[in-house]
């Protein structure tokens, strides 16, 4: 992971189970494709419950990237 980017739950699971040398390479599983993009959806939905003036002053596909490197 990058030092300046957040990492999302779903990366976190990962390098756990990487550090547990659990022997499946996730990474490149539709799974864990589908639950990165259901953790991205649930980011955006808190955001505009919680920020909703906010996000018409950002772009949230531009900020995920920013804050997660995606």
């Amino acid at each position: 992971m990058e030092n300046n980017k957040q990492v999302t739950a779903v990366e976190w699971l990962v390098e756990q189970l990487e550090q547990h040398h659990t022997k499946i390479d996730i990474k490149n599983t539709v799974v864990f494709q589908q639950a990165k993009e259901m953790e991205k959806q649930q980011h955006q939905q808190t955001a505009i419950y919680f920020y909703p003036s906010a996000l018409k002053r950002i772009n949230f596909e531009q900020y995920y990237k920013e804050t997660y490197g995606k």
